[in-house]
């Protein structure tokens, strides 16, 4: 009789889940299970109450079912307006006023939602938080392929849709996940030389938060940012520079991986302008950019006060694994494969993440705005030879506590 031992096992089990697949599988229970209990614990059985539309922006009736809370309101309220209707430009429609144009342009999750629910606003409420769930999952494989590529096994790709940030998207229909699935799915593009696929996916990335810019204008300056790069290690080893023959291989990715995407982004621009009668990017950077250190130096002053209350407590453990996380990655660029738009990426994120607005440094919300930080931070950790298990356990503790406390209350 033959058998089989606990080790080989755990071993066989492990190489069946090391695949793509079932890191999707696992991120898109994961989200469905919260996104779910949230519903019937918070939500009492309400799937509209991760909108939260504020009475504030209330102007007339607004669809049937849907609560209105007192005050602001979140900004899901803007992308479920924009969901009923993607190119409805009114400044008010379906009883909601819009906060400002620049809403108009992160009009991908909207409109993903909008094509779900085939265009019936009865199920747009439902097709918000499908898009998401469905994200967190594709999230999940893109993030085991580059886990996969750089040796490691599938299931440490769960870093990327592990964010505890985008439970708090999950919860309050927002569009980071979505952002951050195209964005990434263009980099996984770009690691295999599909510069089209490449193209359209950060096409998709720049019309749902204009934040993805960033990674275009990188890719648009990659050869010369390797130029001179190349010269300032050569400066620093004392040794020949490597010239064109040096430039790593990304650095000759085909212009249309980042020209499509500014086209697409620009032409959007012009839609919206001629909707509105505004350019709508000119309209965001007031709101979200601030004097450097400032929005850090008020959040960090703010909670310390509120000590030690739940959310307080809860503000300070996420910055501890934010940066831990982003400390990691500083160490990883010793041994990370990562490609030198994506190194610069992580600290052009880092230092717009120190310039943000003080509101996206007071607000619960589990530094959801910081999530490409936190995304490029993985993408170097995953293609590096450092450990994992210390980043993993606590992003994986962070999830867990913030899942927990979004299913308990709105």
């Amino acid at each position: 009789m033959i058998t089989v031992s606990h080790t080989e096992r755990l071993s066989s089990a492990s190489l069946r889940v090391d695949r793509p697949r079932w890191v999707a599988g696992i991120a898109f229970v994961a989200g469905a299970f919260v996104a779910g209990a949230r519903i019937l614990v918070a939500g009492h059985g309400n799937i509209a109450s991760f909108i939260v539309v504020g009475a504030h922006h209330v102007r007339g009736r607004v669809p049937r079912g849907i609560p209105v809370t007192s005050g602001q309101g979140y900004d899901g309220q803007f992308y479920y307006r924009m969901a009923l209707a993607p190119l409805n430009f009114h400044h008010t429609a379906y009883g909601i006023q819009m906060d400002t144009l620049s809403r108009f342009e992160r009009i991908a999750y909207p409109a993903f939602a909008w094509l779900v629910a085939a265009g019936r606003s009865s199920l747009v409420p439902w097709s918000l938080v499908i898009v998401n769930v469905l994200g967190l999952g594709c999230l999940g494989a893109l993030g085991a392929v580059i886990a996969r590529d750089a040796g490691r096994h599938s299931c440490w790709g769960l870093l990327l849709p592990s964010y505890f940030g985008f439970v708090w998207v999950l919860s309050r229909d927002l569009a980071e996940i979505v952002t951050a699935t195209f964005v990434v799915a263009g980099v996984v593009a770009l690691h295999r030389n599909r510069s089209v696929v490449a193209g359209v996916a950060f096409s998709v990335g720049v019309l749902s938060r204009e934040t993805a810019l960033l990674v275009i204008g990188l890719l648009a300056v990659e050869r010369p940012l390797s130029w001179l790069y190349d010269r300032l290690v050569a400066k620093m080893t004392r040794s020949a520079p490597a010239g064109d023959a040096g430039l790593e291989e990304g650095a000759k990715t085909p212009t249309i991986s980042w020209v499509l995407p500014g086209f697409v982004f620009v032409a959007w621009q012009l839609v919206a302008r001629l909707a509105t009668g505004s350019w709508p990017l000119l309209t965001s950077g007031q709101r979200n950019l601030g004097t450097p250190f400032v929005g850090i130096v008020q959040g960090f002053r703010h909670y310390l006060g509120l000590l030690p209350s739940r959310s307080a407590t809860l503000w300070f453990a996420e910055l501890f694994i934010l940066v831990a996380v982003i400390v990691a990655a500083a160490v990883a660029l010793r041994t990370t494969t990562a490609r030198l738009y994506e190194r610069a990426a992580w600290l052009a994120y880092g230092v717009l993440a120190l310039t943000v607005a003080p509101g996206i440094w007071l607000g619960d919300v589990g530094f959801r705005s910081l999530d490409d930080l936190y995304l490029f931070s993985c993408i170097i950790l995953l293609s590096s030879r450092q450990r994992l298990r210390v980043p993993g356990v606590l992003v994986a503790g962070g999830w867990t506590v913030v899942a927990i406390e979004l299913i308990k209350f709105v």
